[in-house]
């Protein structure tokens, strides 16, 4: 028996000029790419967490030398906003890559799963964002799609 699987997302494509990703959450992405601890990769990345009171997380990746001992943008705003405010729900996660000339980059294997996780904890899915410098993002409501054999505890 053979299975497709349908990945549903939307395309920004000129996500500065329509402001399709606030002015403020896009500038403040950029400004903290400068304090992502990338020394190894030479790849610095962002990330933005909005809770549903409004309340805004952020965090940027920390490399370290004994790899894989540091953590990605996404993973360190996440995990920051469920520790500070575990009873409430995340609307929205923003990820930039430092990079201007590739496609946004999406999240690795390890990120994806603690981001599914993290909707399922709260019962719901939050929007996801992936951009860069270039104008091109992309969105994703839920991050079913982008892991859709994941981990789960046993129920």
């Amino acid at each position: 028996m053979e299975h497709q699987l349908t990945l549903h997302y939307r395309t920004y494509e000129n996500w500065r000029e329509t402001l399709a990703i606030p002015k403020r959450i896009a500038e403040q992405l950029e400004a903290l790419l400068i304090s992502a601890y990338a020394p190894y990769s030479r790849y610095p990345v962002s990330s933005i967490v909005v809770m549903e009171s409004g309340t805004m997380i952020v965090g940027t990746n920390q490399e370290n030398a004994a790899f894989p001992s540091g953590l990605c943008a996404e993973r360190v705003a996440v995990l920051a906003a469920k520790a500070a405010h575990p009873d409430e729900a995340i609307q929205t996660v923003y990820i930039m890559t430092g990079e201007s000339e590739r496609e946004p980059a999406a999240p690795c294997g390890s990120c994806r799963q603690v981001l599914h996780e993290t909707e399922l904890r709260q019962k719901r899915p939050f929007e996801l964002i992936l951009l860069n410098k270039t104008n091109k993002a992309l969105g994703f409501t839920g991050t079913q799609g982008l892991l859709p054999f994941s981990f789960t505890l046993p129920k």
